[in-house]
């Protein structure tokens, strides 16, 4: 199968034929977003239901990206279109040297928490239609705005929101593209790969992010665009049979991650702010509802009298993003300190953290798959009418049912996610087992595998104490 997809990243026509498709669909859903009659909040919500583009992007589109890097790594940025814009518009921009605090990484940092602060939690661009167009059309904008500025592929390298989430989940991908005889790239003369004359085209071309094939091990950075193993086929100084040396290769599942390579400070507070994501998402299932403690709804804030608007959205996202994830990220280090273990804070947050990312990509996988499948019921529907006014009309006005799921079907959900529970304990289980051959830790060295048991409990608690805010 992947001497297949290699043989296909060769051709010419793919996959930047997929990229002129994705596009196609972008403005396409961008288009129907705005088709909402009226801003009415309760109707908005409802419809969000039944609009191809909220149904699409964020109930679709965006766990079907998540569900795929864990297992195949950053597949997404192949075909995604913003990489294609980018680096048009860099091509005939200044190409001015991106300064240091781009390169950083700490403004995608920003940009993922003005979407997850801003936009899905205070704004709720997820349930409105008109809001979720806005969001496509900046993610265009600012990516056309940086290529017409800096150097090279910089919205997809420093700025775009998905990125290090794409880096983090894809830390468990069986594949990775990865030169397939180092030896080949020692002795090339070209480097076409990293030749600067190439680096704008937008198919026979050199890497845009920076990165030096020979020298990749792991996923974190690469766009998997084929760039490189298209300009080490076609422009050389000499004929090679190894060549094209670049490509996918299997690297075995969760390959990154058992080298326990420390998360860099930029990459661990994106770890943070996800958890905090992680809350949110299982508290918005009725699912958990049912299967948790009942709400407190409303005591927290009323007994702190904070009043409904802008102010306590603030505040409980802040609660959410920050308070509640300090909580969950604290507790466990507190745990390894009273067995008397001795590991510094940072070590503990850079490298034993990396015990808690196969449970959050478990939840992950396991809330992907909900709501994927919650939707199914709704996707009738929305072939017949992309923009879901008529059909969430008929649903208000009793001319036609709500569809909803069998009950049977939250059981199963909730099995698959305790599945993928398990799954993710025997994964934090192994990278246990890699940290104490690392750390030499020795006395009471088996508290570290009461650790992700701690972690799942803590979660839980975060989204009752969520839920009652």
């Amino acid at each position: 199968m992947l001497k297949t997809i290699n043989i296909l990243l060769e051709k010419k026509w793919f996959p930047l034929s997929f990229r002129f498709i994705t596009l196609a669909a972008f403005l396409g859903l961008v288009i129907i977003g705005f088709s909402s009659p009226t801003n009415d909040p309760f109707f908005v919500q409802q419809l969000s239901k039944t609009n191809l583009t909220t149904s699409f992007v964020w109930r679709l589109w965006w766990p079907a990206i998540i569900l795929t890097s864990i297992f195949f790594g950053r597949v997404w940025c192949m075909v995604c279109p913003v990489e294609m814009i980018t680096t048009f518009f860099a091509k005939i921009g200044l190409k001015l040297k991106r300064p240091k605090w781009i390169l950083s990484g700490w403004v995608v940092i920003l940009f993922y928490m003005i979407v997850l602060i801003g936009g899905v939690t205070i704004l709720s661009i997820d349930r409105n239609p008109k809001y979720t167009s806005y969001y496509l059309l900046s993610i265009v904008g600012i990516s056309i705005l940086s290529g017409l500025i800096f150097e090279k592929n910089t919205f997809c390298r420093s700025i775009c929101p998905f990125g290090y989430i794409l880096s983090i989940f894809s830390k468990m991908a069986i594949w990775g593209w990865r030169v397939k005889k180092r030896a080949v790239c020692d002795s090339c003369h070209d480097k076409s790969c990293i030749a600067s004359e190439y680096t704008y085209n937008l198919n026979y071309k050199s890497c845009g992010v920076d990165l030096v094939p020979a020298e990749m091990d792991n996923n974190n950075y690469c766009l998997l665009c084929a760039g490189c193993l298209k300009t080490c086929k076609t422009y050389q100084t000499g004929t090679n049979p190894l060549r094209p040396n670049p490509g996918i290769v299997k690297t075995g599942f969760a390959d990154d991650l058992m080298k326990i390579n420390p998360l860099s400070a930029v990459e661990w507070i994106f770890l943070f702010l996800l958890s905090g994501s992680l809350i949110f998402e299982i508290a918005e299932f009725q699912l958990m509802s049912r299967l948790s403690i009942p709400s407190l709804s409303e005591n927290f804030s009323t007994y702190l009298s904070i009043n409904e608007g802008f102010g306590k959205d603030l505040i409980a996202a802040a609660y959410l993003f920050f308070v509640l994830p300090a909580i969950l990220w604290i507790l466990p280090y507190l745990v390894i300190l009273s067995a008397r273990i001795r590991i510094s804070f940072n070590t503990y947050l850079k490298t034993i953290s990396l015990i808690f990312l196969p449970v959050i990509t478990a939840y992950y996988t396991g809330l992907a798959v909900m709501e994927i499948g919650t939707r199914f019921p709704y996707y009738k529907y929305i072939i017949h009418d992309i923009t879901g006014v008529e059909t969430i009309k008929s649903i208000l006005f009793k001319q036609i049912e709500e569809p909803l799921l069998p009950q049977w079907t939250d059981w199963s959900f909730f099995i698959f996610l305790l599945l993928a529970l398990i799954i993710g304990i025997i994964i934090s289980f192994e990278v246990i087992r890699k940290l104490l051959l690392k750390f030499r830790i020795g006395k009471n060295e088996r508290i570290l595998y009461i650790l992700p048991f701690i972690f799942i409990l803590i979660l839980f608690a975060g989204v009752f104490l969520y839920t009652s805010f």
